[in-house]
């Protein structure tokens, strides 16, 4: 009776030692993109070029809108600016900071979520 216990306890022991061991795969980036806050930026970049591209075509029948679009095209062009400028540093020094670039969308997507809802 000893020796089975002994083998169930032994066992026992060496499952929680292998699930330890295990590891989960890294999510892949993007081809192109140096790093996860890299592909993230510039994920949230086209989601904003989808609603800008969206509110331009709202201020096409609403021209109040139009200053809502202008404003967001130049902060959006300032972000993307950043963002490349952030992607070309960090190609060469992992350790450069996106708060720039990260601020920039930050003001795009406070420009898009100003802009009056139009049905």
């Amino acid at each position: 009776m000893k020796i089975v216990s002994a083998a169930i306890l032994s066992a026992a022991m060496l499952i929680p030692t292998g699930c330890m061991t295990a590891s989960t795969n890294p999510a892949k980036l993007a081809p192109g993109a140096v790093n996860l806050t890299d592909q993230t930026i510039y994920d949230s970049l086209m989601v904003a070029q989808a609603s800008l591209n969206s509110l331009k075509t709202s201020a096409a029948t609403n021209p109040s809108l139009k200053p809502y679009v202008n404003q967001a095209i130049t902060d959006y062009n300032v972000a993307e600016a950043a963002w490349q400028t952030y992607h070309t540093a960090v190609s060469v020094n992992p350790r450069v900071s996106p708060a720039a670039a990260q601020a920039a969308l930050n003001k795009v997507q406070a420009d898009l979520s100003a802009a009056p809802k139009v049905n």
